[in-house]
């Protein structure tokens, strides 16, 4: 009976988990990415296709659409993957089912990252780490917050964690079964999101040179190494259907009206467009998906940090967002585990420093980005982060001084996030530590608070105070009409307006979408707003002849 105590209570906590991240659903509206995510994996399923927009590699965006697709809902056709989304989600007049049916497929993402973080802990530090290091993870705002949505930062999180795992094993004793267990986890975490392709090699490479010394000679390792790097590549162009064709279409810029086929080197350039358009390559949406990357990140996104906006970035955005969207006990504890991992002998310290380092070296190839546009980027570290907190807590239990304080203060800790996280429930996308202040739209904004989340609970509020008409700035991609809103008028840039006005943290601190400036509705902050609604929208009430409601 005792061998069943620990996985019943991993169950448990991650059943509890489930249930609140379920509790969220009926509660927002889309967020931003949502519909286009549908659009795409629902393609694939319907038309054996992946034409909409191969930003993303499909695994993640199959399963958000496999639940609607059981349920008998189709591809609609619109040439804008993101009203084919919309029309999906609300499809029927049933949004929150289709919505609902969408988020589920997220969660064995959720699951799979659990999982890694317990069996990794367990590995490394034994049962009492690998217990608390997942009930950590499993009430982390964060993982809790995008567990909940459909989009790709869940799936990459899980699955990019489980490789690891798998990599540390295969490390430490290669064998073909290990390989194959290698290959298929890497090539799952290839299809969740490109970002895999940059995370997972600095993530391994840390590993691997914390394992050198204690690698075994590489006789049986080539048979091994083959069947994890086969089994990669068929599991991800299993994930493209095995597909065959040209890096380039028809439907891209002709060869003659591109600058690059002119000067000195044109020749060699058009002979390589010509090559890419040879219908000869696999999986071609993968590498036109790392194209549409490469440009996006070369263009950067507009983006808000500290009060400046900037369309590259910052090389200290992820570090400023972890600090204060992570829950200031976890930080603790993860530091606490890394030293205790350091204080370790030999080859049991290198072992036990892995998850630390992968995480390191996932934070550091994030820093040059110049899309920074929330935290959820870099949140496949969290599971990393959490196997070494685990270890932190049981460090600190242990600790010999005093066989009182320890406990107390790991009591303390964990009773604090836990206690955190159920305060902040359920708007686990605006959650921000205690460091942040009252007002953490001076720090972060975008999908660290303002994901387009709120506009249900717009609809309610204006309904409860009887509001008849108001202006609008909502930055989101849900269709303002179908949630039961007053008569709309679309907030004008640089024109102040009155009577009801709703506004978006997005909207007041970015200005409009796809636009320059960003004081588009700057008027408004010299009003105090009449209500909050949820995290991410303010609501004023702006008199004719303002006075008194000036600051």
């Amino acid at each position: 009976m005792r061998r069943l105590l620990l996985p019943l209570a991993v169950t448990f906590l991650i059943a509890a988990a489930i249930g609140r991240i379920a509790l969220t659903y009926s509660v927002f509206n889309q967020t931003w990415d949502e519909p286009a995510h549908v659009a795409a994996g629902m393609e694939w399923l319907s038309r054996g296709t992946y034409s909409y927009e191969p930003l993303h590699p499909p695994l993640a965006r199959v399963m958000v659409a496999l639940g609607p697709y059981l349920d008998g809902l189709r591809t609609v056709g619109y040439e804008s993957v993101w009203i084919e989304g919309n029309a999906l989600l609300y499809g029927r007049h049933a949004y929150t089912r289709n919505l609902t049916l969408a988020r589920l497929g997220v969660l064995p993402f959720f699951v799979m990252g659990a999982l890694a973080v317990f069996f990794w802990a367990r590995h490394l530090f034994g049962r009492p780490t690998a217990l608390l290091a997942t009930l950590l993870f499993t009430t982390l705002p964060p993982v809790l917050a995008h567990a909940g949505i459909a989009t790709t930062d869940m799936a990459a999180t899980g699955s990019l964690a489980l490789a690891l795992y798998a990599a540390t094993r295969w490390l430490e004793a290669p064998s073909v079964r290990r390989g194959i267990a290698l290959g298929v986890t890497v090539g799952i975490t290839v299809l969740s999101k490109l970002s895999a392709l940059l995370f997972l090699p600095a993530a391994l490479v840390a590993v691997v040179l914390l394992y050198r010394r204690s690698m075994r000679p590489p006789a049986g390792r080539l048979a091994a190494a083959r069947a994890a790097y086969v089994s990669a590549i068929l599991v991800a162009w299993a994930g493209y259907r095995f597909s065959i064709g040209p890096l380039v279409t028809e439907a891209d810029v002709p060869l003659e009206g591109r600058p690059e086929a002119q000067g000195d080197f044109g020749g060699l350039y058009r002979a390589a467009y010509k090559l890419a358009r040879a219908p000869v390559y696999p999986a071609p949406e993968f590498f036109q998906g790392l194209a549409m990357l490469r440009g996006k990140n070369q263009a950067g996104q507009k983006a808000y940090l500290l009060g400046d906006v900037r369309q590259d970035g910052w090389w200290y955005f992820f570090p400023v967002a972890l600090a204060v969207k992570t829950p200031i006990p976890f930080l603790l504890l993860f530091c606490l585990g890394t030293a205790a991992a350091l204080r370790l002998p030999g080859p049991s310290r290198r072992r036990a420093l892995a998850p630390a380092a992968a995480a390191a070296a996932i934070l550091l190839v994030a820093l040059p980005s110049r899309i920074n546009i929330g935290l959820r980027h870099v949140l496949p570290m969290y599971p990393l982060m959490a196997v070494m907190a685990g270890a932190g807590a049981v460090a600190l239990w242990r600790w010999r001084p005093d066989r009182r304080l320890g406990p107390a203060a790991v009591a303390l800790l964990v009773g604090w996030q836990v206690i955190a996280g159920l305060r902040v429930h359920p708007d686990y996308i605006a959650y921000f530590n205690e460091a942040a202040g009252r007002h953490p739209e001076r720090i972060l904004v975008d999908s660290d608070l303002d994901n387009g989340q709120d506009l249900r609970r717009l609809a309610d509020t204006l309904r409860a105070r009887g509001v008849k008409e108001v202006a609008l700035a909502y930055a989101g991609s849900a269709t303002v009409a179908e949630h039961g809103m007053p008569t709309i008028r679309w907030l004008e840039p640089y024109r102040p307006d009155t009577g009801w006005v709703a506004a978006s943290l997005w909207s007041l601190k970015l200005g409009s979408l796809n636009q320059p400036g960003h004081d588009d509705f700057a008027w408004l902050e010299r009003y105090r707003p009449v209500a909050q609604v949820g995290r991410s929208i303010r609501l004023y009430y702006v008199p004719s002849v303002p006075a008194d409601s000036r600051r």
